[in-house]
C-alpha cells in the first residue's frame, strides 16, 4: 500500500512584522541611549587665538572643572575633590602608563584651580595633558 505525500511547498509563509518590530525597538534603544551617554558636565570652554583642536580625543579621560572649584571625571555627574581625582588618575595610570588626559577647564576658572588639577596629573605620573580650548 502507497501513501500520497502532501505537497508542502506553497502553504509556508513568514512573518517579518514582528522582525521589523524588534528592529524599531532596539534602534529607539540605541538612540535614547546615546543621547544619555554623551552627556558632560556644563562649562564654558574658552577660546584662544593660538588655539589648536587636536585631531582625536578618543581614549582621553577627560576632567572637566567648572569656575566654582567641582571637578568631574567623564560623565559622572558627581563632582569630586581634588583628592578624589588625583587618586582616580593614579588608578587610570596605574592600569594604563600611557594614559592621556583632556581638562575642560571654564573659562571663568581661576588659575589656582587649574594649577591644582595639573599638579595633581604630574604628581602621579602623567605626562599626555592637554586643555581644552575653541580657536577663535
Amino acid at each position: 500500500m502507497k501513501l500520497k505525500q502532501k505537497d508542502l511547498g506553497d502553504d509556508l509563509e513568514l512573518d517579518m512584522s514582528p522582525m521589523i518590530d524588534m528592529v524599531f525597538l532596539l534602534l529607539i534603544f540605541f538612540i535614547v541611549a546615546s543621547q544619555v551617554i554623551d552627556e558632560k558636565p556644563k562649562v564654558k570652554i574658552p577660546t584662544a587665538a593660538y588655539g589648536k583642536v587636536p585631531e582625536d580625543t578618543t581614549g582621553r579621560l577627560m576632567i572637566s572643572v567648572t569656575k566654582d572649584e567641582k571637578y568631574f571625571i567623564g560623565s559622572d555627574p558627581r563632582a569630586k575633590t581634588i583628592e578624589q581625582v588625583q587618586l582616580q588618575i593614579e588608578t587610570e595610570i596605574n592600569a594604563d602608563p600611557e594614559l592621556r588626559i583632556l581638562i575642560r577647564a571654564d573659562g571663568d576658572t581661576k588659575y589656582k584651580v587649574n594649577e591644582k588639577i595639573t599638579l595633581a596629573c604630574a604628581e602621579v605620573g602623567a605626562q599626555d595633558i592637554i586643555y581644552s580650548v575653541f580657536e577663535e
